[in-house]
């Protein structure tokens, strides 16, 4: 960051990020959000090293139950507290086995590059191949967090599936899942049948019950990205484009009700109203219902 504020005046944002192989996303959450998330990360030590010297046994859960118990921190999930307890080099009295990589982890790891199965693709089809992950949401000032999942088709830009949760979990994943399918029926599509689902490798998508529901139930095609971000660029680019048009209406939000509108809303938007330039000035929609079976738009 000190880098880019030096020289973005000789050589330019856009180049500069290009170059050091960042995303806009991830400079404007770095230049907004992290000096607020180092406050708030140094008042969480404090309150975890307390903890540990009144509970030497504990590990990082028992850790998190304690902080949440006395309510005095916002929503902290046990990723922030391992962030935190690394970050500040907090050394714990007992660490506990990590678990065994789930069946499908291990098949994955297995198969290796060819688990990607966007690699190497020079074009796709509208509606062929979807993009998704989970980003953090400031709300309330900032003073508050949720997450959103947004189910992106690659080649219309359409966000098709989405949804809001106070965490992300596999429950707020099948939401998503659930709003394609709808989104995806009306367009005369009535399964997600040899759609490609491309994500990364976190727990949620390598889960029983999202396999399930994808392979299983809609003979789907599930794709994961070996370098997380750096092999799902397509999702990643809607989230600094979404943050930055949307981050300040985001803030005025009390509620993670109003939260859920907002973000309908401006998907609404999205979809149906704002032009791109990579669809040569059309809307996502307008791509999307060309892509539509040609019954369905006879009728």
């Amino acid at each position: 960051m000190k880098l880019l504020e030096e020289h973005r005046g000789a050589y330019g944002l856009n180049q500069m990020l290009q170059a050091l192989k960042l995303s806009k996303g991830t400079y404007y959450y770095r230049l907004h959000h992290e000096p607020l998330q180092r406050s708030r990360d140094a008042l969480l030590k404090e309150r975890i090293v307390s903890v540990i010297k009144e509970n030497p046994s504990y590990g990082y859960r028992r850790i998190q139950a304690e902080i949440a118990e006395d309510g005095i921190h916002e929503q902290v999930n046990h990723k922030r507290i391992r962030r935190v307890l690394s970050d500040y080099e907090l050394g714990l009295r007992r660490y506990l086995p990590r678990s065994r990589p789930s069946a499908a982890s291990r098949l994955i790891k297995l198969a290796g590059p060819s688990a990607d199965l966007l690699k190497g693709r020079c074009s796709l089809k509208a509606l062929e191949a979807f993009s998704t992950d989970f980003t953090e949401l400031a709300y309330d000032g900032g003073r508050k967090k949720a997450w959103l999942m947004v189910m992106l088709d690659i080649e219309s830009k359409w966000a098709g599936g989405w949804s809001v949760g106070a965490s992300r979990n596999r429950t707020m994943a099948l939401e998503a899942l659930d709003s394609l399918r709808e989104g995806m029926a009306l367009l005369g599509y009535p399964s997600l049948s040899e759609v490609i689902v491309h994500h990364d490798k976190d727990s949620v998508y390598t889960s029983y019950r999202w396999l399930e529901e994808l392979l299983l139930k809609e003979s789907a095609r599930i794709s994961y990205a070996q370098r997380g971000a750096w092999d799902n660029p397509w999702i990643e680019s809607f989230w600094g484009r979404f943050e930055t048009e949307n981050g300040e209406l985001l803030l005025q939000a009390e509620t993670l009700k109003e939260v859920r509108m907002i973000v309908g809303e401006q998907l609404a938007y999205y979809n149906r109203k704002r032009r791109h330039s990579g669809l040569d000035y059309r809307r996502p929609y307008e791509v999307v219902l060309e892509a539509k079976p040609r019954e369905d738009r006879r009728r």
